[in-house]
């Protein structure tokens, strides 16, 4: 039995692409366990790694460009998805965001400071405690990078191992015993994080019935119907079914068709008459039909609806936008991109025109862009070369913050002449999260046993150490979200969630709460807790470490 374990050791240890591979795939079914709704994710990977190189000290270690390569893919897509909504959020909310990530930081980096004084943990491993506390993995990744082939190269990652469960628990605990204290009605919260956010509502659809006559004869550009998130897509008269337009003349009895949220048709009921609730215009296809198309077509992403004329050239309603899970009425200055699927009314006799026009083609939606993908991982890492004199510290971005300081820029662009730098959502998620497990299969094979040795002899204090940061950045953060500046508990926890770096808590809460401003003030306060941890993971290092 002996024999055949040290067998498996010595062909695990010369099959570099099987370890790897062996520790994704456990990892990945770990990440599937859940308790009391909560689980460690991908993360779950860094633990089968630690396990695993725990298990045969120095042989189980892959080469360092797997763990490179993780990163990149991991920083780079998240930075282009957060580009628009971090720019957008950041000129609404931004000195109060940077203000609230930087008080939340500071903390954070104070209490890892005054635990490498006092409790005499060792510099490399405090450090890796201040990026797992505040679940932080371009930070990690940034100070294992600086520590490179130094006798400390795998400690940052013990640190950061031992914190990161506390880390992913104690803020859902706080979001949790805030809704106990307070007593909150979340539904109404939701409706005020959607006010506030001026983020897309879910789109519902209804018909209704023309009663009064002050309706006679107006256009509909003219009346309540014509204004963002309210789109009137078919006209009902008599038998006749008619496209609506912004020209159209309304008359009192027609049968509307309208799309909008459900609290914009609530009030619509009020103004028109009653809905209609037996079977009404949209179900008639003969002359006017209606169909989902992806927009794959290089020409249109990254134009506004109203830059491509679509409606206007073409006469035809694009009532719907579905992107990602989220189904909303789009207006004419929301810009396009690629794997949008538009939901278009328009004459039967224009579909295969329209569906030529948009692409509508699964197959190239499924394919990668790589010379944009190249070229912006290209700008990033040059930019994370770039030598930035503070004082008398000179500190690199890295490779981590110099690829999401340029994603989150050319996320925000959205296109640059002929190149679209945007990759569809389901790209951008796939490369994501393979990249996180292929850098995470990385640190943990290489620092498993590193971190057993610290769990055996400074185990319990790593862990309340860890706890204790956690705790107190997530503290600054939803106290300062919620009691000071007064912002509703959905997007005071999806500022907790972005602050803290941690999807989990940004899960935990739309499980409770369906509502895109969670999703929101996470993108908006995320970039910036991010590169501010990477910085100050950087600082904190090298003042420990002088």
């Amino acid at each position: 039995m002996i024999v055949s374990i040290e067998f498996l050791k010595e062909f695990l240890a010369n099959h570099s692409l099987l370890m790897l591979f062996l520790t994704i795939g456990l990892g990945f079914l770990l990440s599937r366990i859940e308790f009391a709704g909560i689980s460690l994710g991908v993360a779950a990977v860094l633990f089968v790694g630690l396990a695993l190189g725990a298990w045969e000290e120095g042989k189980f270690v892959l080469p360092e460009i797997v763990g490179q390569l993780g990163l990149l893919l991991f920083i780079y897509p998240i930075g282009l998805q957060s580009g628009p909504s971090f720019f957008r959020l950041f000129r609404k909310r931004g000195l109060q965001m940077l203000l609230l990530a930087t008080a939340a930081v500071g903390v954070a980096a104070l209490l890892t400071g005054l635990a490498v004084k006092f409790l005499h943990i060792s510099p490399a491993i405090a450090v890796g405690l201040f990026c797992g506390s505040t679940t932080n993995t371009p930070a990690l990744a940034l100070v294992s990078e600086s520590l490179h082939l130094t006798p400390q190269a795998a400690q940052p990652a013990v640190g950061y191992s031992i914190a990161y469960p506390l880390a992913v628990i104690i803020p859902i605990l706080l979001a949790q015993t805030l809704i106990w204290l307070q007593r909150l009605n979340l539904p109404k919260e939701a409706e005020k994080a959607e006010k506030a956010a001026g983020s897309h509502p879910q789109a519902a659809s209804g018909n209704f019935q023309l009663e009064s006559l002050l309706w006679e004869g107006k256009q509909i550009s003219t009346t309540e119907l014509f204004k963002p998130g309210i789109k009137v897509s078919r006209i009902q008269r008599g038998k006749e079914i008619l496209l609506a337009s912004p020209q159209s003349r309304l008359k009192a009895g027609d049968i509307l068709h309208i799309v909008a949220s459900e609290t914009e048709l609530n009030r619509l009921e009020k103004l028109l008459g009653p809905r209609v609730h037996l079977a009404g215009p949209e179900t008639s296809r003969q002359t006017i039909d209606f169909r989902r198309m992806v927009l794959t077509n290089p020409e249109l992403i990254g134009k506004s609806l109203k830059e491509t004329r679509l409606e206007q050239d073409w006469e035809v309603v694009v009532t719907r936008l579905r992107r990602g899970d989220i189904d909303f009425v789009p207006s004419d200055e929301t810009v396009l991109e690629r794997g949008d699927r538009l939901r278009i009314v328009a004459p039967t006799e224009k579909m295969g025109a329209l569906t030529q026009l948009l692409g509508d083609s699964q197959r190239s939606l499924a394919e990668t862009d790589y010379v944009s993908l190249s070229l912006g991982i290209l700008l990033g890492i040059l930019l994370g070369e770039v030598v930035l004199p503070i004082g008398e510290v000179h500190l690199k971005l890295g490779m981590a913050g110099g690829t999401l300081i340029v994603a989150l820029v050319l996320g925000w662009l959205g296109r640059l002449g002929p190149i679209i730098w945007n990759q569809p959502l389901e790209v951008n998620m796939t490369f994501r999260q393979l990249g996180m497990m292929l850098f995470f299969a990385s640190v943990g094979l290489r620092s498993g046993s590193a971190f057993l040795a610290a769990l055996q002899s400074q185990g319990p204090l790593l862990l309340l150490t860890g706890a204790g940061i956690t705790l107190g950045a997530s503290l600054v953060l939803l106290i300062g979200a919620y009691l000071i500046l007064k912002w509703d508990w959905v997007t005071a926890t999806g500022t907790l969630a972005g602050g803290q770096t941690q999807p989990a808590i940004l899960a935990f809460v739309n499980q409770r709460i369906g509502s895109e401003a969670a999703n929101i003030a996470y993108v908006g306060m995320m970039p910036a807790a991010m590169i501010l941890k990477i910085v100050v993971a950087q600082l904190l290092l090298w003042l420990t470490t002088v």
